[in-house]
């Protein structure tokens, strides 16, 4: 994602911190509304912990 979380928008230096919003987009998405990109990126980040922590 940037330089503050990985792929699974897990912070690097905070364990068990997720950040599923447009702060984690690289450089901004920019042009048209990115609504459903913010949506998608928090759904597969609460997969993501489900199947990390609860499976």
């Amino acid at each position: 994602m940037g330089y503050v979380t990985d792929t699974n928008c897990e912070a690097l230096q905070v364990k068990r911190l997720f950040i599923a919003d447009n702060s984690v987009h690289f450089n901004g998405i920019g042009g048209p509304n990115p609504t459903l990109t913010t949506q998608a990126l928090a759904t597969r980040t609460a997969e993501k912990i489900v199947t990390k922590y609860f499976s």
